[in-house]
């Protein structure tokens, strides 16, 4: 992949997607007009820090973002990442593989090691930013989605901070289920916790998040959901629905290490989906603000966004 993700001119005669909304959840209201980037990838427990700046602030919320399988490389979820951190949060992304031969049962304990390591150097005054620490969330896709229910379901044994929230996105184990836990039936019932299928993933499927749905037994009813999104050929730019949906490469994020299997375009999906879902998550974690959106008013949060001739984008559907 030779470009970042970016909007094309759409063509008057054709009905096109909507682009990034102006304020709300999904929305381009920034705080902040730049990202500061600090490289501490030394192997599998090595990660990446991104830091709001423009201004800067004293301190900020941390959210953790794990890849997927064979992903490690930040360029992958670049566009995501870049509207995390200019809505003033940290963005810690653990490596958690040195390579393909990484074994699946050493994912989640990498990780936790990377986010101990990016804690350490955030409370050391070093980068001149407190860490809000009482106040993270997790957002994992593919594999990475599997890492994030771990840590959720292990935080005091792994070291970190019990996460207020989680976004599991097109998560799944694949062919290779050792990485995963016995049993999710210990996340805690503070937990919030959403999901995202993907209709057309042929590559891990359901079978984890429903898992996951069916044995979080503590997680109250309303604070848990797990959606699916469709594909949507109505328009010209057909909306699809595979695997790497929540993918966007931004070169400005390129470790120059690993593979970019991105998906090639921003597109509704990530604006109306995953951002806007996960914006509202993390602000009913954080504020008890947004929980409508990700929880409770299915009209909201199913809404896709609408064609350019004012016809919805096809819903997502609530479990």
């Amino acid at each position: 992949m030779a470009t970042s993700c970016q909007n094309s001119t759409p063509d008057p005669g054709k009905l096109f997607q909507p682009g990034q909304p102006t304020s709300g959840y999904g929305g381009s209201s920034y705080e902040h007009a730049e990202v500061i980037k600090k490289n501490y990838d030394d192997g599998p427990t090595g990660y990446w820090l991104y830091l709001p700046a423009s201004p800067a602030p004293a301190s900020a919320p941390v959210i953790v973002f794990n890849h997927g399988y064979g992903g490690w490389n930040p360029a992958n979820y670049g566009a995501w990442i870049k509207h995390l951190v200019r809505q003033g949060n940290i963005v810690i992304y653990p490596r958690y593989q040195k390579d393909a031969r990484t074994k699946p049962v050493e994912f989640t304990p990498n990780a936790a090691a990377g986010i101990k390591r990016a804690l350490q150097v955030l409370a050391s005054g070093e980068l001149k930013i407190k860490a809000e620490t009482d106040q993270l969330v997790i957002i994992g896709h593919s594999y990475g989605g599997v890492v994030t229910a771990n840590l959720a379901l292990n935080a005091a044994e792994m070291g970190i901070p019990q996460p207020k929230g989680i976004f599991l996105a097109a998560a799944g184990v694949g062919p290779v289920p050792s990485g995963q836990a016995k049993s999710y039936a210990g996340l805690p019932a503070s937990l919030k916790l959403l999901m995202v299928i993907e209709k057309q993933d042929t590559t891990v499927d359901s079978v984890f998040m429903k898992k996951v749905y069916a044995e979080s037994r503590l997680v109250q009813a309303a604070s848990k959901a797990m959606l699916t999104h469709y594909p949507d050929v109505y328009g010209s730019d057909s909306i699809t629905a595979g695997h790497n949906e929540p993918t966007c490469a931004d070169l400005d994020f390129d470790s120059k290490d690993g593979k970019l299997a991105a998906s090639p375009e921003v597109d509704a999906t990530d604006y109306y989906c995953y951002w806007r879902l996960a914006d509202a998550l993390i602000d009913c974690s954080r504020n008890n603000k947004g929980c409508s959106t990700a929880f409770t008013d299915s009209k909201e949060q199913t809404f896709m966004g609408k064609w350019s001739d004012g016809v919805e984008i096809r819903r997502l559907t609530a479990r």
